[in-house]
């Protein structure tokens, strides 16, 4: 055979190659499919700037920029039932009326959960995933009579689109279920998420009385959706939104706020390998409460460990 009929069909079999082997790409370590006795761990930095509510009735807003970081683990007891552990934490500079900064850190509250495959994935076509989690945490968030940790707090709560009130509320012992489905089309992965923190309250959490009062229960939803495309081995682009719902406020309102925050992300994944990846995250909110004051970035990282 001659190179020119060689060099023909290797033009011709290659781009069929790509396509065939295309949806057959590893999924990203962010996916926490897990064998059994496998271990994942996570570790996530967003920086911004936002303005959150903050209900005292003396500066009712918390504003300011912050680092919220999170350290976490999975381990897989078997193949659909996982354990997590999850450790917040925030470092920020908090306005003060005269334009100058306080610089302040806090803790959120840790939580210990687990979350159950209902559905597994199937190796041929559109992979479908059903998973169930359930968490609890511990009431460890920082507060302080200067309230300078419960407003870096509520400037991390506003940096995430006041996705994860269990993380930043201090006073409470948060308890959250949550739902997840995830369906797989070849080269997109769309997912869908629906979260519902129980919010018990502790204490005050050094809220001033009569200026600030506290409910027993705060319980919020908080909805997701993500649509990601695998551009190449190594790369996927992800867009997503996030529905907050203020269904019993953890803290009374001093003023009217609304219940619902919208959230949107836009995020590149790099697959270093089937069991790395690292997520650039760009987010910000359109409408709601921190519509034009609250813009963010940063790194999210996985490694599974098999």
């Amino acid at each position: 055979m001659d190179r020119g009929a060689v060099k023909l069909r290797l033009t011709l079999c290659t781009p069929l190659l790509l396509i065939a082997t295309r949806p057959c790409f590893a999924e990203p370590a962010m996916v926490p499919d897990l064998t059994a006795r496998g271990g994942q761990i996570e570790a996530q930095a967003h920086f911004g700037v936002a303005t959150a509510p903050f209900d005292v009735t003396t500066l009712h807003q918390a504003k300011g920029q912050a680092f919220a970081l999170l350290a976490a683990a999975r381990y897989a007891l078997s193949e659909p039932l996982w354990l997590e552990l999850r450790a917040p934490i925030v470092l920020g500079s908090v306005a003060q009326p005269a334009g100058s900064y306080v610089d302040a850190s806090a803790l959120g509250n840790p939580e210990l959960g687990a979350r159950y495959r209902f559905i597994a994935p199937n190796s041929g076509g559109a992979a479908l995933a059903l998973f169930g989690a359930a968490e609890i945490g511990l009431p460890l968030a920082s507060h302080d009579r200067d309230l300078m940790p419960n407003r870096v707090l509520a400037i991390a709560d506003g940096i995430e689109g006041r996705g994860h009130p269990e993380w930043f509320t201090p006073g409470v012992a948060p308890i959250t279920a949550s739902t997840a489905l995830r369906w797989t089309p070849a080269a997109w992965s769309l997912e869908a998420e629906l979260r519902l923190p129980l919010l018990v309250r502790l204490s005050d959490a050094n809220l001033p009385s009569p200026g600030a009062s506290t409910n027993p229960v705060g319980v919020a939803s908080i909805a997701r959706v993500e649509a990601r495309y695998r551009l190449s081995q190594r790369l996927s682009l992800a867009s997503g939104a996030q529905l907050f719902f203020d269904l019993v406020p953890a803290v009374k309102h001093v003023r009217p706020l609304s219940r619902v925050q919208d959230f949107e992300r836009l995020s590149l994944y790099i697959h270093f390998s089937p069991s790395a990846a690292l997520v650039v995250d760009m987010q910000t909110a359109i409408a709601g409460e921190l519509a034009g004051s609250t813009v963010a970035g940063g790194l999210r990282a996985t490694v599974n460990l098999q």
